[in-house]
């Protein structure tokens, strides 16, 4: 075994497709893409052969040389954006990895996207990341303890879709790789284990300790570092913070138990309004541009709060919870909302749709963490509250 396997996604705004597989075949007369079961090359095949003619990108990053069958599990229309994922699998076989075809079969997620010059510099560009991200959402939740790592090129949206991915629950936190260049990228996603400081008192699951033992070449190294450090960044908690944000369920909120009082609702759950601030939009808030005003939104009466008025500066919702809880966000605010994003106090974010501005009552809960120790001493109550959007 030479090196772990790794599912490269090619996400589009159709839904993101996975690269089957990578293969010399030298009877071909220039290299070409094909889709599952088709052996007619896809219509974008002459773009992908100038990719890796001689002289071009990928001889760059020690490029086949002979002509090599690319296998996708679908194709698409048009654009550039496959070029960064493709050349991350040409660098990736370059280096003795092997491909994944599923993502339960997998050691390491790769999601990029990106279109590159001739030296392999990530174009900068509007690449519609945050709707890429959406659609990729399920495929990622097939694997969420297989480790992630992203390229995100500059543009418009890449803050919004930084904080988008971090948002996920997975066993361990997202890899956001270097966006300059894919000679970058790749030295930061096999850069050799010794070069990642090690952390003696923690203990990788025992999924990564299995996939580290076999990969004993020096290719698989820095791959088991990623592997490796990203659950140690999962374990990692900020005891600096005063109020904690809870993980965002994708749970629907279940049925409550009577309302605690007043003063202990607000110390266990903070609800807020996320407005663009005066000569700012809420697209600008949205992709990071300005920071939002935050405003809290009052209680009623029992446990209800002010209705919020569906203004134009209403851009969305933040939430946050007291250590030891997790939230629970209704359906029909997800529904209206963007993937939550974490806020830079650490609490989520949830921004409105353009299409989601419209009436909705949701129930949002801090619930105590199931899997919370009993020697940790005494947790902070839960909370239950109902709030309305309303034009």
């Amino acid at each position: 075994m030479t090196g772990l396997s790794v599912l490269v996604v090619i996400p589009t705004t159709r839904g993101p497709l996975r690269l089957r597989a990578l293969n010399p075949r030298p009877g071909l007369p220039a290299p070409a893409a094909f889709a599952d079961g088709d052996y007619r090359p896809l219509p974008w095949s002459a773009d992908y052969a100038r990719l890796c003619a001689p002289g071009g990108p990928l001889a760059r990053l020690d490029g086949p040389r002979t002509p090599h069958e690319l296998r996708l599990s679908g194709s698409f229309d048009a654009g550039r954006s496959w070029e960064a994922p493709v050349c991350f699998a040409h660098g990736l076989a370059a280096r003795g990895h092997r491909l994944a075809a599923e993502p339960a079969q997998a050691d390491l997620i790769l999601w990029a996207t990106g279109a590159v010059d001739l030296d392999l510099a990530v174009l900068p560009g509007d690449y519609a990341l945050l709707d890429k991200i959406e659609r990729s959402r399920a495929l990622l939740a097939e694997a969420p303890d297989v480790p992630l790592a992203v390229l995100l090129p500059e543009g418009p949206e890449r803050a919004s879709a930084e904080a988008a991915f971090r948002a996920f629950e997975r066993a361990a936190a997202p890899r956001v790789l270097p966006s300059g260049s894919i000679w970058e990228a790749l030295e930061a996603l096999t850069r050799p284990a010794e070069a990642i400081p090690r952390d003696p008192l923690r203990e990788p699951p025992r999924r990564l300790w299995r996939l580290a033992l076999p990969a004993g070449a020096v290719a698989a190294a820095g791959l088991v570092a990623l592997v490796t450090l990203g659950a140690r960044q999962a374990a990692l908690v900020d005891p600096d913070v005063p109020l904690a944000t809870g993980t965002a369920s994708a749970e629907p909120a279940p049925t409550a138990s009577p309302s605690p009082p007043a003063a202990e609702t607000s110390l266990a759950l903070r609800v807020e309004e996320l407005r663009a601030p005066p000569g700012s939009s809420c697209r600008r808030v949205a992709f990071g541009a300005d920071p939002p005003e935050r405003r809290p939104v009052a209680r009623e009466d029992g446990d209800r709060l002010a209705p919020s008025r569906l203004v134009p500066e209403l851009c969305g919702l933040a939430f946050a919870t007291a250590p030891g809880l997790r939230l629970a966000i209704g359906p029909e605010l997800r529904a209206a909302a963007l993937p939550p994003v974490r806020l830079a106090d650490g609490a989520q974010g949830y921004f409105l749709r353009e299409g989601g501005r419209q009436n909705l009552v949701y129930a949002v809960q801090a619930l105590p963490e199931a899997k919370a120790s009993p020697e940790a001493g005494a947790q902070a109550p839960g909370a239950r509250l109902v709030h309305a959007l309303m034009r």
